[in-house]
């Protein structure tokens, strides 16, 4: 006897397994690429913490993840442009792939200009395996609550301090510091 659609196991219950039109309804769409989420990843802290841009950045890293059938984990790209494209600000980027990788979703290695090129950031979620085939990180596990709230705070302090820091650098900007003859 069938039990919501699901094959029987020897003793008559649900073996879990599906059959038939069910089976073929709650399996991903064929052809079309897709990423697996575990429960313990999106009940995590980590993960429910994440501002709009941060979760953006990660969408953008999934949809490249996906461009490579899952192979190039580790050889990530997700340009500002893209991620502009996508709706983020340009000026809070930078504070996404920062709270990304604190929070152990990712980790990166800073792209930048060298001799007249220019080499974008290379990203790795550290819940999927990587182009090596080592197994997942999960570097989120490690984050709790008490640690994310404090680094938010510390953020405030951080951006201001970066704010005046550059304020100070702008060419034309009045001295802060009086001369005296």
């Amino acid at each position: 006897m069938r039990v919501n659609g699901t094959k029987p196991n020897a003793t008559g219950r649900s073996s879990g397994k599906l059959l038939g039109r069910l089976k073929k309804n709650m399996q991903p769409p064929k052809g079309e690429p897709w990423v697996w989420l575990t429960r313990e990843l999106i009940t995590s802290d980590a993960w429910r913490s994440q501002s709009i841009t941060c979760r953006r950045l990660i969408e953008a890293l999934y949809v490249d993840q996906m461009n490579h059938a899952g192979t190039q984990n580790g050889n990530l790209i997700a340009t500002y442009d893209q991620m502009v494209e996508q709706g983020s600000s340009r000026r809070l980027i930078r504070f996404a792939v920062e709270e990304a990788e604190f929070l152990g979703l990712i980790r990166y290695e800073r792209g930048g200009r060298w001799a007249e090129t220019n080499q974008p950031s290379l990203y790795r979620l550290t819940f999927f395996a990587d182009r090596d085939g080592n197994p997942p990180s999960n570097e989120w596990k490690k984050r709790t609550k008490i640690e994310i709230q404090e680094w938010k705070a510390d953020r405030k302090k951080r951006e201001k301090a970066r704010k005046s820091y550059r304020k100070k650098q702008i060419a034309g900007s009045p001295l802060l510091t009086t001369v005296m003859h």
